[in-house]
């Protein structure tokens, strides 16, 4: 009997035995496994109904008193990689759908290249200089008012959610289980940002701000401006997103030595320069190509989408009625360099740090897919919300209300945008914990005497940079550290945004006459903010 009780546990293990057998033969003759398949398509947009977004009324004057206002600030975003702007993959279905259902403005010129001395710039409607908030250690003066505190002065229930630690948060503190990322005390940008604000809550570190999908839900009925400022874009380059969707956009095949490192992060991109990755903890140079660059571009347009269908899922919350009655704005708070003048990150003042672009959905203006060509200023952005919703401007602003152009379609042409780049990169980042101490030894001396920083200004056709801090630059500068090459500039760029829109020819000596007229009304603007 115990024999014919083992027999069906002998037929099943033969039975196995025979499976594996077959399928070794079968690996053989194959060569291995097929490859893991590739990662699932970005989903189709989920939609809303666009013809239920104007409420009853609706014509032609922008004007929007008494609106909520839904106000969404992207960190490190570069509208060019929107496929409906030029972008190479199909990053942002529902970004673009704010812009085909709203107005444009295609050239939003923005004041610096660092998150909060651009941001309190769009607050305040003053530039850097002119409020004196030109570093990650400013606090605002009291007596300079703020956007939000003009909301929350008129009654609006003021919410503020956000992943950009560098507004939010005390930069000095840990995160979480994490060590503090900077080792400087009075890095508190937040104590002014949160001027203004019933709620002002750090969302945690770089990660899209989800809480403001419920917090829509239940309270879209009040009065209500909610600012959400998203630093999800930020290094690491698309780390926020589904680690099975990563790759979706990577190259085909694509196995250089950055396919290797395990983030896009901080450490590795700030140690790319002009083609060349100089890892930590080695003397190792190793030479990177275009493909090297389409990486890393491939994973921040991954973020993008990322972003992208948080947005979706944010706008899908609003009941209709909610949207009738709510002003939405977009708009970036800095760029981001990917390679164009050999380094990755907000470091300068071209074009792909300082020009972003601003959406405005209004429900009582029936517009839709309007594009404004003519560039505004980020200055601008505060007297035009103030304008739309009834109130009145922010006293000392330096900037004026785009209104007008809203209405028609046309803004000023000959309008002419300013920015600094202030701080130097340096200024911050030497007190980033694990930089180099001989490279922090070198440049501290230097950078505690002063805050240095260059200006720039442009027009619709040309760009001029006044270079005030080459000769710090030259002593302090990271790359020159890094790559053990002095960085050399001189002390006026001049750039033909037609021709040459990535700014690599400086015609500066080519076009003397350009250049005196421009350098003369960058100089009057320098002194006014003195």
């Amino acid at each position: 009997m115990r024999g014919i009780g083992r027999r069906p546990v002998l037929v099943a293990l033969l039975g196995l035995a025979n499976l594996l057998v077959v399928g070794g033969i079968a690996w053989l003759l194959v060569g291995q496994p097929p490859e893991a398949p590739p990662p699932a398509p970005p989903p189709e947009p989920a939609g809303i109904d666009w013809a239920d977004r104007f409420a009853d009324g609706a014509g032609e004057d922008p004007l929007c008193e008494g609106c909520n206002l839904l106000l969404i600030s992207l960190d490190i975003f570069r509208p060019d990689h929107l496929q409906c702007l030029g972008g190479d993959h199909e990053t942002s279905p529902r970004m673009c759908e704010l812009i085909e259902h709203g107005t444009l403005f295609e050239n939003f010129i923005v004041h610096a290249y660092q998150t909060p001395v651009s941001q309190m710039a769009l607050f305040t409607g003053r530039y850097p200089s002119s409020s004196g908030f030109v570093s990650f250690t400013s606090r605002l003066p009291d007596d300079i008012p703020t956007f939000p505190e003009a909301l929350a002065g008129a009654g609006y229930h003021t919410v503020a959610m956000g992943s950009s630690f560098e507004v939010m948060s005390d930069m000095s503190l840990p995160m979480g289980d994490k060590p503090a990322r900077f080792h400087r005390d009075d890095l508190k940008p937040g104590l002014s940002f949160g001027r203004g604000f019933d709620r002002f809550v750090f969302t945690g570190n770089r990660n899209v701000p989800t809480d403001a999908i419920p917090w829509l839900e239940q309270h879209g009925e009040e009065r209500f401006f909610l600012w959400l400022i998203l630093g999800s874009l930020h290094w690491p380059y698309g780390h926020q997103g589904d680690p099975a969707l990563r790759t979706m956009f990577d190259p085909e095949g694509y196995d250089g030595p950055l396919s290797r490192v395990k983030r896009l992060n901080f450490p590795v991109v700030s140690r790319i320069y002009q083609d060349r990755y100089y890892p930590r903890r080695t003397d190792e140079v190793i030479e990177l190509g275009p493909e090297d660059t389409e990486f890393i571009n491939s994973r921040y347009d991954f973020g993008l989408w990322t972003v992208d269908q948080f947005i979706g899922e944010l706008l899908d919350a609003l009941d209709p009625e909610v949207l009738q009655d709510t002003l939405i704005v977009l708009h970036g708070v800095h760029g981001e360099d990917l390679g164009e003048h050999g380094y990755f990150g907000h470091y300068d003042i071209y074009d792909t740090e300082v020009r972003s672009v601003l959406v405005v959905l209004d429900p009582r203006h029936r517009v839709e897919g309007r594009r404004v060509v003519e560039q505004v200023e980020g200055v601008d952005l505060a007297p035009t919300l103030l304008e739309l919703l009834g109130l009145p401007p922010l006293e000392g602003a330096d900037g004026e209300s785009a209104v007008e152009a809203l209405a028609t379609g046309r803004g000023d042409p000959d309008k002419v945008a300013y920015f600094e780049r202030i701080p130097l990169w340096e200024e911050i980042f030497r007190h980033r914990t694990k930089m180099p101490r001989s490279f922090v030894d070198r440049v501290g001396d230097l950078l505690d005497r002063d805050i240095y920083g260059d200006t720039g200004l442009r027009t619709t056709r040309w760009k001029l940079i006044h270079r005030k801090a080459r000769d710090i630059e030259a002593q302090v500068s990271w790359y020159g550290w890094l790559s053990g090459t002095p960085v050399e500039r001189a002390e006026w760029e001049l750039y033909d945004l037609e021709a040459d829109p990535d700014e690599q020819a400086n015609l500066v000596d080519l076009h003397p006459e350009v250049a005196a007229g421009l350098q003369a009304k960058l100089l009057r603007w320098e002194a006014s903010i003195d």
